[in-house]
């Protein structure tokens, strides 16, 4: 079974939403018309280097390249976190959530996620600095 590209996939959907070539991301970027390319095409994998570059250059979160098309919306307004029983409920929406999805979907969540992180981590040692 070959895998998805849903990664490459999502960066080529929002760089045409937003009316932009390949050459004009990659000059936004920093980084090179062919990476964008092959990174596009499934023929390159992605470092948190390069979407970090890609997600300035097309001012969207990181988090929206493992998105589905399809799928619910990225939501506008943060919800305050109601606690039942000393955890928040959305830890068992999210459960539920990922045990509906394909395998290879968790996994590119929880590399976002592992990305995310170590992104915190860094602000939080430039500003102790």
């Amino acid at each position: 079974m070959k895998k998805r590209n849903l990664v490459g996939e999502s960066i080529r959907r929002i760089r045409t939403e937003q009316n932009l070539t390949q050459e004009e991301l990659a000059l936004r970027s920093g980084l090179s018309q062919g990476y964008i390319n092959q990174l596009e095409n499934g023929k390159r994998k992605f470092t948190q280097k390069s979407l970090e570059l890609v997600s300035k250059a097309l001012s969207a979160p990181i988090m929206e390249f493992f998105r589905e098309k399809d799928a619910f919306p990225a939501p506008l307004v943060k919800e305050e976190m109601a606690e039942y029983g000393g955890k928040p409920r959305q830890i068992d929406e999210l459960t539920e959530l990922l045990k509906a999805l394909p395998a290879h979907i968790v996994e590119h969540y929880l590399t976002l996620l592992n990305m995310e992180i170590e992104l915190q981590r860094k602000g939080k040692r430039r500003k102790t600095t």
